[in-house]
């Protein structure tokens, strides 16, 4: 299954955000991070959470989490860094997730059990997006996570990279 076929799989509710972020983009390939007002999608602002890279500490930064992704860490995650949030094995992965989501720009779309910060296994089906703050300057994720019950499961396996999919954005109309 292509990239683009495993979007067609996803929630109603994060095509309802894509499209959203696709207006906002106009015929720009990344949209400005002002073009993009989460209140379009309110069905959806709990689970909206927006990281910004922050070059003078070389990590992202969490600017905005609704309140489900909090629920889903187990605790507020505003102003933490990436490095602080997930914690150091699963830094790295999720770094260069990140890292190419801005700098090809791609978006980013994923559905997998997985550990949040050490806690107990849930379902997560993510959809991240790029964003520029200002012309060129391409620093902001705005993603949304849709997060199921947690299961209690013993173990916590790693984060898997083929439970996501990386489309760049010049491939997407």
């Amino acid at each position: 299954m292509t990239g683009l076929e495993q979007l067609h799989e996803m929630d109603e509710r994060l095509h309802v955000f894509l499209d959203v972020w696709r207006e906002a983009r106009g015929s720009e390939i990344v949209p400005m991070r002002k073009s993009f007002s989460p209140v379009a999608v309110p069905a959806l602002l709990s689970n909206i959470y927006i990281y910004r890279f922050d070059a003078a500490i070389g990590d992202y930064v969490c600017d905005l989490a609704g309140e489900q992704v909090n629920d889903a860490y187990g605790r507020s995650i505003k102003g933490d860094t990436l490095l602080q949030i997930v914690g150091v094995d699963d830094h790295p992965v999720i770094t260069s997730r990140w890292n190419r989501i801005l700098g090809v720009p791609c978006i980013h779309y994923g559905m997998t059990g997985e550990r949040m910060s050490r806690r107990p296994l849930q379902t997560a089906e993510r959809l991240l997006l790029p964003f520029a703050s200002s012309p060129g300057q391409r620093d902001t994720i705005i993603g949304v996570g849709l997060y199921g019950e947690r299961r209690s499961l013993p173990d916590h396996p790693p984060l898997m990279p083929s439970a996501i999919v990386q489309i760049p954005c010049a491939d997407f109309s």
